[in-house]
């Protein structure tokens, strides 16, 4: 019985298979032809690149700081928010008051997320193209906004244990993520362990995605095999520590039983 519905599962899930494949067989080779086209017209990479180049070293001097005024505005703004709301809670409609607080504080952490990667990025810049004025500048602007950063996840932290407080941790504390953990119910861990798996699962495809694209400009432009390797290293690593996990968390499971 086990056997005729293990195979039943198969035939269902295998035309969708085939179709997905096929679809990226036309994308492919739709993706190669342009490639083609591009070469018979005489494309030119070389000015193409340069325009980019261009483009990173125009925003470079104020990419930090414009992104950081944006973010960090928009933060103190959901924070404030949050903050009052809690403030002026009396006492009745927890869940709700909880859920409203809850969501500003996660857009708040969304939005310093996002200009950590922004800072790193425009950092990296400033290391490849090395100007020649303003570079120590940039690097303070840059320690400045993970500051900033750091702070505004600081508070996060601050009003979830005013509102928690058998929550514990600080930003500041390298074991910081650990000790959260620790500290949430069974329903946190949980919405935690469902987030996570989403997560793995989008970058997963967005890797594979990554990938593809990689492949097809390194088949116009000259970006070599490193963009290639980096992106499979970040996604070998994600996998095998995905798969050691659950291994562990299962031996660890039995020995509970």
């Amino acid at each position: 019985m086990k056997n005729r519905t293990e195979k039943g599962e198969n035939r269902r899930a295998l035309p969708k298979f085939f179709l997905t494949m096929l679809g990226s067989l036309l994308v492919g080779g739709l993706l190669g032809f342009l490639v083609g086209c591009s070469r018979v017209f005489g494309l030119d990479t070389g000015e193409i690149a340069g325009w980019l180049n261009g483009a990173i070293r125009s925003a470079m001097p104020w990419g930090i700081p414009v992104t950081t005024l944006a973010t960090m505005g928009s933060c103190f703004f959901l924070y404030r928010s949050a903050a009052k709301k809690f403030a002026a809670w009396d006492g009745g409609d927890e869940d709700d008051v909880s859920q409203s607080v809850e969501t500003l504080l996660s857009w708040t952490l969304l939005l310093s997320a996002v200009q950590l990667l922004l800072s790193l990025f425009f950092m990296t810049a400033i290391g490849t193209y090395q100007p020649e004025e303003g570079a120590l500048a940039m690097v303070g602007v840059f320690v400045l906004s993970c500051g900033c950063v750091i702070f505004a996840q600081q508070k996060v932290v601050d009003l979830e244990r005013r509102m928690n407080p058998e929550k514990h941790g600080s930003v500041y504390d390298t074991k910081f993520q650990k000790k959260w953990l620790d500290s949430c119910d069974e329903s946190e861990r949980r919405q935690i362990g469902e987030a996570s798996y989403r997560a793995y699962m989008v970058t997963t495809r967005v890797c594979l995605g990554v990938w593809m694209a990689l492949t097809v400009l390194g088949m116009v432009f000259e970006i070599g095999m490193l963009p290639v390797s980096v992106l499979l290293l970040v996604w070998g690593v994600m996998q095998v520590t995905y798969t050691l996990e659950c291994i562990r968390l299962g031996k660890k499971g039995a020995a509970v039983r």
